[in-house]
């Protein structure tokens, strides 16, 4: 009987123990705190321009500082996309996760009003986008947003998936003028 005793004692210990080990597992997966979204666009030939979001203080602080992105009609831009922690120092940069969990992961473009094209976004390992990196095409004279929204969608990303597919890392809007 103290041998039965004894063994429901030990596998209990174990399944508490487990149950804390998973626990902890879950934690390190945790969502990284993004304050910082850079866009850098760099025309052909041209030099690179960064625009920036920053809410440093986070939601329901202090109002994020948003740059006036402007581009300038008939130009193809390169664009490359770099998110921060810049609640840490030193700044965390969270690009490099988001490019090893590639798969997990993808950049939507919603362009409202501007005459601007965004294409050619990277992909990930599974050849499914991802778009740390595009192409914008500014065409015509005009104004608008773009909104970027990074999505994190572990086990659930596929072709063709919407916006509100997944959890949301970050969603930001960005004034553009084409002048």
């Amino acid at each position: 009987m103290k041998h039965i005793k004894f063994f429901t004692v030990v596998m209990l210990g174990g399944l508490i123990l487990a149950g804390c080990k998973k626990k902890n597992n879950e934690e390190e997966n945790e969502e990284e705190l993004i304050t910082t979204v850079n866009v850098k666009l760099t025309a052909s030939g041209g030099a690179t321009q960064t625009f920036t979001w920053k809410d440093v203080d986070g939601p329901g602080g202090n109002a994020p500082q948003i740059s006036n992105i402007t581009l300038s009609p008939g130009i193809s831009y390169a664009c490359e996309l770099e998110f921060l922690d810049e609640s840490k120092t030193p700044a965390e940069n969270i690009t490099d996760e988001v490019e090893a969990e590639g798969t997990d992961h993808q950049v939507y473009y919603e362009v409202a009003t501007a005459a601007l094209t965004i294409n050619g976004l990277n992909t990930d390992a599974g050849g499914l986008p991802l778009g740390i990196t595009s192409n914008w095409i500014a065409a015509t004279s005009s104004g608008g947003t773009v909104k970027i929204t990074l999505k994190h969608k572990p086990g659930v990303k596929a072709a063709g998936d919407l916006v509100s597919k997944g959890e949301t890392d970050v969603e930001v809007s960005f004034p553009v003028v084409i002048q």
